[in-house]
Formats: C-alpha cells, sequence, structure tokens
C-alpha cells in the first residue's frame, strides 16, 4: 500500500476509533464503510482488519474487569453467532469476485439500518428476553461479523431492550464481539488469508487505536449524548447512501 493510501487508511481508523469511544458504537461501520468507499482497499481485506482490531480493542476494555458477564446470553449468542458467522464468511468470499456491487450494496444497506438504530430508542422490556431469541439475534450478528466484521447491532439493538445493568450489557457485548473476531480470525487463518502484509498492516494500526481512544476518553467532543448519536448517524447514513449509489451505478 502507497504511503498517502496508508495514511488515510490510518485517519478513517483514527475517527472510527474516537467515535467508538464517544459513542459506545460503531468502529466497525466507519471503518469499513470509510475505507470501501475511498477505494483503498476491498471488503475482505478491511473485515480482516476490523477483526484484528476490533479483538484487541475489546480486550483492552475487558482487561480486567469480566465481573459483570451474564454467562448463559454470552454463550447463546456466540454458538448461533459461530454457525451463521462461517455462512457470512462463505457469502462473502461468493460476492467478492464477479459481484463485488453487489457486496457493495448490502453493506450500505447494512450501514444504512444501523444508522437508524442509532437514534431509535428501543422501548426495554419489562421481563429478560427468551434463550430462543438470544439465538435468534447472536446468529444475525454472527452473519454480519462473518460478512463485514461489523457485528454489534442486532446485538446492541437487541441488548439495550433487556432488563439488565449498563454494566452487563456492556460486558457481555465486549465479550461476545471478541469472540466473534477470534471467531472469523481462526477461520481466515484455516483458509490461509492471515498474511504477513495484512498483520503488519493491523500492527501499525494498533497505535492509533490506543491513541485516539486515550483522547476520546480525555477529550470528548462538548456536545450531548444525543448530539453525538445525532453527529453519528449522520456520518453513517451519509456513507451508506454513497455506499449504494455507487454500487447501484456500477451494477
Amino acid at each position: 500500500m502507497a504511503v498517502p493510501d496508508m495514511l488515510m487508511l490510518l485517519g478513517w481508523v483514527a475517527l472510527a476509533t474516537y467515535a467508538q469511544t464517544v459513542t459506545g458504537f460503531a468502529f466497525g461501520l466507519i471503518l469499513m464503510g470509510g475505507v470501501v468507499l475511498s477505494g483503498l482497499a476491498p471488503v475482505a481485506i478491511v473485515a480482516i482488519l476490523i477483526s484484528i482490531l476490533s479483538l484487541f480493542n475489546c480486550a483492552l476494555a475487558l482487561y480486567r474487569n469480566m465481573g459483570n458477564l451474564d454467562r448463559e446470553i454470552v454463550l447463546l449468542c456466540s454458538l448461533s453467532g459461530f454457525v451463521t458467522l462461517i455462512f457470512g464468511v462463505w457469502v462473502l468470499d461468493a460476492l467478492s469476485g464477479q459481484h463485488v456491487h453487489w457486496l457493495q450494496l448490502i453493506l450500505g444497506v447494512a450501514i444504512l439500518i444501523s444508522s437508524l438504530m442509532l437514534v431509535v430508542h428501543p422501548l426495554p422490556r419489562k421481563t429478560r428476553a427468551s434463550r430462543a431469541s438470544f439465538l435468534f439475534f447472536g446468529g444475525l450478528s454472527g452473519f454480519m461479523g462473518g460478512m463485514f466484521s461489523t457485528s454489534g447491532p442486532p446485538l446492541v439493538f437487541h441488548f439495550y431492550r433487556q432488563p439488565l445493568s449498563l454494566a452487563v450489557i456492556r460486558d457481555c457485548l465486549l465479550l461476545i464481539f471478541a469472540i466473534n473476531s477470534l471467531q472469523r480470525l481462526v477461520i481466515v487463518g484455516v483458509q490461509g488469508r492471515l498474511d504477513t502484509n495484512i498483520l503488519l498492516l493491523a500492527v501499525v494500526a494498533i497505535p492509533v487505536v490506543v491513541l485516539f481512544t486515550w483522547l476520546g476518553r480525555r477529550y470528548p467532543p462538548p456536545l450531548t449524548e444525543a448530539n453525538l448519536r445525532r453527529v453519528a448517524f449522520l456520518m453513517l447514513f451519509a456513507s451508506g447512501l454513497s455506499l449504494c449509489g455507487s454500487a447501484l451505478f456500477n451494477a
């Protein structure tokens, strides 16, 4: 990768990390949408990079802080997510050749739907949802994780409807995302696609993740939580709309 392209990619990593730190959402969506829209790398390569960085980010956040886990929920979501993750990787491989515009369109639609979830506040339930619902949303999350390494939106939406403390929701989501990323890396590693170039790219990007995580915590923007969500929504919505438009034009 040329130096200007590398700097632009690291810029997207910085923006995605900062946004994730101040909103708690959308790292993978912003990075995937920005890099693909900029034409810096294909979806399959960006997905591997996101898996590595997400695993590092989640592990860093969970270090010495795993006392709020609901192990049953984590197990249910991780098991169903693994099955559909394999299917998601297969769909990505099938569309990455001659049907890349359809892949870009699916990504754009996924980002548009995810952006809407940012501004829709799910109504909390009085009782916890059934085990089957966690299996379903875990599976949906796994499929998105397999295709684009962006497994967050379905689970975030479902978890925030549950009568659980924010600490339990946060730690469960972080662990599930870490497991999802690790599972995906194992799959692409078995396929022989976890090469030296991607690993070197991740090594270069990790310090950026650490720096902008610290900056996001130390210097958050002077906006309310509602306005932060609106800014993230506009950014994601514009990215998804552009991806859809570009895909339809190329098709």
